[in-house]
């Protein structure tokens, strides 16, 4: 580095460290600089564990040894529009990154929170044209819609209740890694169910809720609830809200009409795959729809949260899903669905649609649809992860399971797993096994 014409990048780091080296773009030197010195600011220096008066090497770099295949951008307290996210990306381009850095531009302020390349997370790079930058808001509006169906009351079969699954469980650690992050999001609670009905005709019905009945294509009587239970709020601590929905859950029978009186007929609540799971969250985007009118200036970005104790399986309406779809992809609204149930062994979300053809020539097929356009995963627990990691997903019916039974309890080998890990698994003869169960009868000795 004789010359103080040198332009190009180079990585500085400790010969004894391991830690990632620090990379810089070197578009000058000064001519006074000091023989064999190297000046970073501080706080680059403490972000890459960089000592004063301690040597380190500088290797030159190739700009493409070193491009970022991704960027995640976080802000906070402020609206950026799709135009000025655009403009930010092109002003970081032929630039390098750090994780941690401030970034501002045109008044917009943003953090890089996490740098990705080849796969694998980076604490500095250099971005160029093709990297793709994410922004992440701290501050978006956010609708958590939790699913009261019967399956809430049901215990899973490590011993949870789906409820305090989803409540002291999902939401707990949710709302922690909020605080963690130091998010400020703007939030709105609402608990639904679908109740039906034991009834033949709507005359059955006072005439007061006669108006929000309505029939399935089975011909059952139903009736959907929402119960809001914070709307719009901004909190530094969420630990009060999850007692008031306990306090919830314990009357929402007597809410959702499930307790039996003389004005109304019997009402059972439903399943999770027979719940309003569409009908909810379209009611999230009656609010998105109109984002642009009154438009606050201190949040960026919305989406919906709906955690249900099923299993991602739900039977919905064709042509409202096919409404969902569009709204949802129109308005670029995220949607993600948490479940509390055990992961089948089927592809998940699955709906079930309404077959309104009941002709010959009705394809099963068409009854059934997968929708990429929503984010799904299946929440575990604390009490799953201290578990045996086997889980039983096939039932043995009839005798033969206690046969089984019995000899897994009783077979040496298999009452201590913990010795026979590094063992290599039992051979079978699978063909001679085949042969045993096909073989034709013999000849009886009664002919």
């Amino acid at each position: 580095f004789s010359s103080s014409r040198f332009e190009g990048f180079i990585e500085i780091a400790h010969p004894t460290d391991e830690y990632s080296p620090l990379l810089l773009q070197v578009k000058n030197l000064k001519e006074d600089l000091q023989k064999e010195t190297i000046s970073v600011d501080q706080t680059v220096a403490q972000a890459f564990k960089l000592r004063a008066y301690q040597d380190v090497i500088v290797n030159i770099i190739n700009p493409k040894d070193v491009t970022l295949d991704l960027v995640e951008l976080t802000f906070k307290d402020q609206y950026i529009g799709r135009g000025d996210m655009w403009r930010l990306k092109k002003c970081l381009v032929s630039t390098c990154a750090y994780v941690t850095q401030k970034v501002e531009f045109a008044g917009i302020r943003a953090q890089t929170s996490e740098l990705w390349l080849k796969g694998e997370k980076v604490t500095c790079g250099y971005i160029s044209e093709d990297t793709r930058v994410v922004f992440r808001s701290t501050s978006a509006m956010v609708y958590i819609f939790i699913q009261m169906s019967s399956e809430m009351w049901d215990f899973d079969i490590y011993g949870d209740l789906h409820f305090e699954k989803a409540v002291n469980g999902f939401l707990s650690d949710l709302f922690a890694k909020w605080k963690e992050k130091n998010c400020s999001h703007e939030v709105t609670v609402v608990l639904f169910s679908r109740t039906f009905y034991n009834a033949k005709t709507i005359d059955e019905f006072p005439e007061l809720l006669r108006g929000s009945i309505r029939q399935n294509q089975e011909g059952r009587f139903f009736e959907d609830f929402y119960r809001v239970v914070a709307q719009n709020e901004r909190r530094d601590e969420w630990t009060s809200l999850l007692v008031t929905i306990k306090k919830l859950f314990v009357k929402y029978p007597l809410l959702v009409r499930l307790e039996e009186t003389d004005a109304v007929p019997i009402g059972y609540n439903s399943t999770a795959a027979q719940g309003n799971y569409l009908e909810a969250i379209n009611l999230s985007f009656n609010v998105f729809d109109k984002h642009y009118i009154n438009r606050n200036f201190d949040r960026t970005g919305q989406m919906s949260v709906v955690i249900t104790p099923g299993v991602g399986v739900f039977e919905v309406d064709r042509q409202l899903m096919i409404l969902t779809k569009q709204r949802m992809i129109d308005n670029g609204i995220g949607v993600d669905l948490v479940c509390m149930g055990e992961q089948p062994l089927h592809s998940v979300p699955l709906f079930k649609l309404h077959n309104r053809t009941t002709g010959v020539d009705c394809h099963v097929g068409d009854d059934y649809h997968l929708p990429h356009w929503i984010n799904h995963s299946f929440y575990t627990s604390k009490s799953q992860n201290s578990c045996s990691s086997f889980t039983p997903r096939i039932t043995v019916a009839g005798n033969q399971g206690a046969r089984i039974l019995v000899h897994f309890t009783t077979h040496p080998a298999l009452c201590s797993p913990k010795d026979t890990e590094s063992s290599l698994p039992i051979q079978v003869d699978y063909d001679a096994h085949d042969a045993q169960v096909f073989r034709l009868p013999g000849p009886s000795r009664f002919q």
